[in-house]
């Protein structure tokens, strides 16, 4: 599967973790207020131990997740939204536009070069792609140990 979000810790205290969410694929969707997509992004910091405590492959199997993380989330919120809701198709006409203006021919290789490089840019540029906070209040306030602020990470977290 591939990684749909980049993920830093921006904030932690004993019994919350504040993420900052920058969409890294267009397939990230809307960012999740549910305890189990904060479930997913934390078991990231830690899989040995969700696999320990929720049973082998918790991460992916939706109903297991979610008992598990009615136990360890308290609550979630979705606050600092930016580009959102994203349009996928408005986002590929202004680079066509773009290319259009440049003089570039749809039917030439060198169109698609350019249009595959500024697809790219777009999904590393941190203002232009869809991204939130996301605050996670713990009734388990353990998990909040391997979330240590500045760290980062990309993952494949849904829910």
């Amino acid at each position: 599967m591939s990684s749909l979000w980049r993920v830093r810790v921006t904030h932690v205290t004993e019994d919350a973790v504040e993420l900052a969410l920058a969409a890294i694929h267009p397939d990230a969707g809307e960012p999740s207020g549910s305890a189990v997509f904060a479930m997913r992004l934390l078991a990231d910091t830690d899989p040995q131990r969700l696999e320990r405590e929720a049973g082998q492959g918790a991460y992916w199997d939706d109903e297991a997740l979610r008992r598990y993380a009615g136990r360890v989330i308290a609550a979630v919120t979705v606050t600092g939204r930016r580009n959102l809701p994203f349009d996928e198709a408005a986002a590929r006409r202004r680079i066509e536009e773009d290319l259009h203006s440049r003089g570039l021919d749809p039917a030439a290789t060198a169109w698609q070069d350019a249009f595959l490089q500024e697809w790219g840019a777009l999904w590393r540029d941190p203002e232009r792609v869809p991204s939130a906070v996301l605050g996670i209040r713990l009734a388990d306030p353990t998990w909040s140990a391997a979330a240590t602020p500045g760290r980062e990470w990309d993952t494949a977290a849904y829910g």
